[in-house]
């Protein structure tokens, strides 16, 4: 008798190993409302005898568990490959921003076992845990006088987005229940909407629901911080110094709009990493270098320079020159002149005494 028992519990234990091994490669991939399921399973493994049973997770324990049978094989696209099957499985209507664990057991299993996915031993590999995905939203804009973000919401949102205490239909975006787009952009007026603004930075909060008349655990409630300096402009420039060889020169066609967004964009980059960096020139780098300019260069500035000099000393001996030569000829004119009345005084003088002379020898005779 001893043995009987012996020999029964040995296969038991066979059997639920068995069981356990048939299932491999448990993954899921989470969404907003609905969560993917994928698992692999032996050749010789029955497709129609599985279920997926899943629960949300509260602190308090599981809650609103519920069973899925996995029996139509085309809707679950099950996948057969030389040694093993594949399942693919959509469990949907699923809460937002929850926490759920989901098992894959074969339906003899059902009456026969309580559920091993909680009973604390941690062996059982038939269990994933996956939480949904939630609201999130970021900043896309941000100027001194409204800021724009960007909410991700899931496909056919019909709830509301909108600046906490605000009044106005400005400050707020309601969703559409009948779109698949899974993102709304909401525009805020800083003074319409009463954000917090200083200097450098404006503080927002916006709220995102998912049902309007009540705050649900789906609710969240972002802070949108944007940095920005007012009345900033970028200048980029560049010299080029002569040097001693020829350089060529290459030219090359420029989108005007693709640079123009690739500045703003660096721009944009650099006011949003000013919120959580320090200026680089209040930074001080011990191990930064001082470059100087190669001596090469400076070679024809002094030759400009000398040049300059030479040209100036040039001008001014011209100049001297001239002056010199011109107060030579007025003395020559003036020298010429005296010299001329001179003579003809003397010779003035020269015929008087004649005159005189000749007189006095006529009175003699």
């Amino acid at each position: 008798m001893y043995h009987f028992i012996v020999v029964v519990v040995a296969i038991f234990g066979c059997a639920i190993a068995a069981d356990e091994a048939d299932i491999k490669n448990l993954i899921g991939e989470p969404d907003y409302r609905q969560v993917r399921l994928h698992w692999e399973t032996d050749k010789g493994a029955d497709p129609d005898n599985f279920q997926v049973r899943y629960c949300e997770l509260q602190t308090w324990g599981p809650q609103r568990c519920r069973v899925q049978g996995v029996a139509d094989l085309e809707d679950n696209e099950i996948e057969f490959n030389e040694n093993v099957k594949a399942y693919n499985v959509n469990v949907k209507g699923l809460r937002m921003a929850t926490t759920y664990s989901f098992e894959i057991r074969r339906e003899k299993e059902t009456g026969d076992r309580e559920d091993r996915s909680h009973d604390g031993n941690g062996k059982n590999q038939n269990v994933i845990v996956i939480p949904t995905k939630g609201f999130s939203a970021k900043a896309t804009q941000c100027l001194s006088h409204a800021s724009e973000i960007e909410v991700s919401t899931g496909p056919y949102f019909g709830g509301r987005i909108a600046v906490e205490a605000a009044d106005g239909e400005r400050c707020a975006l309601d969703g559409d229940p009948t779109s698949p787009r899974d993102s709304y952009t909401l525009r805020i007026n800083h003074l319409e909407c009463g954000s917090k603004v200083n200097e450098s930075t404006v503080a927002t909060f916006v709220i995102v629901q998912e049902n309007l008349p009540i705050l649900t655990h789906s609710t969240r409630r972002f802070l949108v911080i944007c940095s920005y300096q007012p009345e900033t402009l970028t200048v980029r420039a560049g010299l080029n110094l002569p040097t001693h060889s020829k350089g060529q020169a290459q030219l090359s066609p420029v989108d005007i709009e693709e640079e123009i967004s690739q500045v703003s964009k660096r721009g944009r980059n650099a006011r949003m990493g000013r919120a959580y960096q320090a200026p680089q020139a209040l930074v001080k780098d011990n191990n930064s270098t001082v470059d100087y300019l190669p001596s090469n260069n400076m070679i024809p500035l002094i030759v400009m320079c000398f040049l300059s000099i030479v040209i100036l000393i040039g001008i001014i001996i011209t100049v001297y020159k001239i002056s010199s030569r011109r107060r030579e000829t007025f003395d020559d004119v003036s020298v010429s002149g005296l010299s001329v009345s001179t003579v003809s005084s003397c010779s003035t003088m020269a015929e008087s005494i004649c005159e005189r002379s000749s007189a006095n020898s006529r009175s003699d005779i």
